[in-house]
């Protein structure tokens, strides 16, 4: 390499980088977010409004969050990671890609739905909720579900839409609650009579409450801000839960391990200010469920005060992730496809 030409690209580097500083000060803070645009959009608004503190956004999806944090390592693009079921986080954690910041604010929350060490903080709670057409239940001279084990009653042939577990955290959450309640081979036993009664099995855990909102099937399963959104769009969604009690989604955020300075001090910012009643509207309008006990979203239609949630252990849950999902791939969709 000659002389001159190793001095261009040090200027064309330099110049670089300078842009890149000069992109990255600007904006105060990049975030990794899994949400919708509009959700993530509009959390980020209310945090500039009360500090200050601009921010950008990447939407991607939590997994793939982890592996461009875990891609990008030696040289973090990004200061935050907001949103996504904590079992993610727990990896993560556990991976070395998160730095530590004990919140101010979270020894409010239940200590149960926090990590003892800071390294992610939770945010919000989406449970688990059925939703139903009332349309297609008449049809079917059908009433709505109020058990797990409805969603394999003969009645619903073909008029039953889930996601996938392996590629909706909906359809996880769901999956590990059954296990939890009735234990892993009885919970597998109703998963096979249910698959019976699938039409269609999709990538997003949103796509079958909508069906469901189209009154194109009878029952779905959904996290409570999805019913809350279609019922804000005015979709005569039908809605109940389980009375065993339904599993959950702890929400997290956190501050990206080796993060530049700036990044790293808005980054922890951003995780007390979420906690605070500010931030708690801000995720609230999202209609996810809030992490601080007492705050009411006053337009959310469902209490989740009143619904009745089980014990559910997210961290066991993020452990046997895997293993779950493979024996729900062998037992339940092979099966059902080599029919």
């Amino acid at each position: 390499m000659s002389r001159r030409f190793a001095l261009a690209s040090a200027l064309v580097l330099l110049c670089a980088q300078g842009f890149s500083a000069a992109g990255a000060s600007a904006a105060g803070l990049t975030v990794y977010c899994p949400m919708s645009d509009a959700d993530c959009d509009s959390v980020l608004k209310a945090f500039k409004t009360d500090t200050g503190i601009e921010a950008k956004f990447v939407r991607i999806g939590a997994g793939e969050i982890l592996a461009r944090i875990r891609a990008e390592k030696n040289n973090p693009q990004a200061g935050l990671w907001l949103a996504g079921a904590a079992d993610n986080f727990i990896q993560a954690a556990d991976e070395g890609l998160l730095a530590s910041h004990k919140a101010a604010g979270i020894e409010k929350v239940d200590q149960r739905y926090t990590d003892k060490d800071g390294r992610w903080t939770p945010i919000s709670l989406s449970p688990i909720v059925f939703a139903y057409s009332q349309q297609v239940l008449d049809e079917l001279n059908a009433k709505p579900p109020t058990s797990w084990s409805a969603f394999a009653d003969p009645v619903f042939k073909d008029s039953v839409a889930l996601a996938h577990p392996a590629s909706s955290g909906t359809a996880y959450v769901a999956l590990a609650s059954v296990v939890q309640l009735d234990g892993e081979d009885k919970a597998f036993d109703l998963m096979k009579k249910i698959d019976e009664n699938v039409v269609q099995y999709t990538r997003s855990g949103v796509a079958p409450s909508r069906m469901v909102a189209n009154n194109e099937i009878a029952l779905a399963m959904a996290y409570t801000q999805d019913i809350e959104a279609a019922l804000e769009q005015g979709y005569p969604v039908g809605y109940s839960f389980p009375e065993e009690g339904t599993g959950f989604e702890v929400n997290a955020a956190a501050a990206i391990a080796n993060a530049p300075e700036d990044q790293a001090k808005s980054a922890d910012k951003f995780l007390d200010w979420v906690l605070t009643e500010k931030g708690q509207a801000a995720i609230g309008a999202t209609f996810r469920g809030p992490i601080i006990p007492g705050y009411k979203n006053p337009k959310a239609r469902i209490d989740l005060s009143k619904v009745k949630m089980i014990d559910y252990n997210f961290a066991w849950a993020g452990e046997n992730r895997a293993r779950l999902l493979q024996r729900y791939e062998t037992e339940v969709r092979q099966k059902s496809d080599a029919k």
